[in-house]
């Protein structure tokens, strides 16, 4: 047997071996939250484990926290990541949740603070039982400033609705005076 593929095998074992390391803390997750309910659209959490045999030797075993609705009508949320790799995951916070919801769907993410603390919570000690460190990631600058930009109307946008309202009366006006009485 060649030196090739040996490292070839070798390889291919390691991909393997972290798949089913990723598979196994997916099932970990998911099953520590047997039975959670949390927010309007009656959210279960789920680890989005690998697709496939393989993750490529670990370039794709990041996994997605996931906030998966149960009732219709309600958008997933992503509440983080973990790298089954280095055993560690990037967990937002509710601010950093609640204003990505608002900017992608204009509209509040229907769960409370208060529930969302209790879901880190109970987080921290899943992820803990499966010795996967863990760090909060708040809402980036850029983030925020985006979302107080939403409830802006920019000067241009206030300019043009003001001569369009104006031109509308002139017009209202003018049929106005030509129906006369």
């Amino acid at each position: 047997m060649s030196l090739d593929s040996e490292r070839e095998r070798e390889l291919e074992a390691l991909r393997t071996q972290v798949a089913n390391q990723a598979a196994s803390l997916a099932e970990t997750v998911t099953d520590g939250f047997d039975g959670f309910h949390m927010g309007a659209g009656d959210y279960r959490v789920d680890l989005k484990g690998p697709e496939g045999p393989s993750t490529g030797g670990g370039a794709q075993a990041r996994q997605s926290i996931r906030l998966v609705p149960r009732r219709p009508g309600y958008a997933v949320v992503v509440a983080g990541t973990v790298d089954p790799v280095t055993s560690f995951a990037e967990v937002r916070t509710f601010e950093h949740v609640a204003v990505l919801h608002e900017l992608r769907f204009r509209r509040p993410l229907e769960i409370t603070a208060d529930e969302y603390s209790d879901f880190l919570t109970k987080l921290d000690v899943v992820l803990n039982l499966a010795r996967v460190r863990s760090r909060r990631v708040p809402p980036s600058p850029e983030l925020l400033a985006q979302r107080k930009s939403i409830g802006k109307l920019s000067m241009p946008a206030l300019v043009l609705f003001v001569f369009v309202i104006a031109l509308a009366a002139i017009v209202v006006y003018r049929v106005m005076r030509t129906v006369g009485p």
